[in-house]
């Protein structure tokens, strides 16, 4: 969307969009994300065990330990060991043995995608939507100079943790 990466005023941009039009904007990807992953789960389960109300009670639980694993990530309960980067989704997705595991894994690479996209650290769609919801509190936008500077901090925080994360998983290949 025009204005979308950068400030631009004009008519159709981003910037001139209402603000609950931008956070949906900028929630859509992930929240498509997690969608496709549940609604694959869910099927997964269904062909399965050919059962409709066993796939939705399972679909309800992998919701379910997916909010406990972002209430562990906030409350300590989640150790860094326990992160897994592409190295170990790698490693993961070459022990699958048949094509149900290797769907399934990407159903699960899908909602944690999703999920962590929504995080609110900035450079990622959660740290866009929490400086959109600051905008809508204050009644007007951070100072271009200001959000850049967010988002930069934002990314070197990322790529920090993209590196020890992918650390990790090479020491646990090895």
């Amino acid at each position: 969307m025009l204005g979308e990466a950068e400030r631009e005023d004009g008519e159709g941009s981003f910037s001139s969009a209402s603000i609950p039009k931008r956070l949906a904007i900028v929630a859509a990807g992930a929240i498509v994300n997690i969608i496709f992953g549940l609604t694959v789960f869910f099927i997964l389960i269904c062909i399965a065990k050919h059962d409709v109300m066993f796939a939705l009670k399972q679909t309800g639980l992998y919701i379910g330990d997916v909010l406990n694993s972002l209430k562990m990530i906030f409350t300590g309960g989640l150790n860094m060991e326990q992160m897994m980067g592409p190295v170990g989704i790698g490693g993961m997705v070459v022990k699958t043995n048949s094509i149900f595991n290797f769907i399934y894994l990407m159903s699960l690479v899908s909602v944690s995608l999703g999920v962590t996209n929504l995080l609110p650290i900035p450079a990622l769609d959660g740290g866009k939507i929490l400086i959109l919801l600051i905008e809508w509190i204050r009644k007007k936008p951070l100072k271009e100079e200001v959000e850049i500077n967010i988002q930069m901090t934002g990314l070197a925080f990322l790529l920090l943790f993209s590196l020890y994360v992918t650390y990790q998983d090479i020491l646990r290949v090895f």
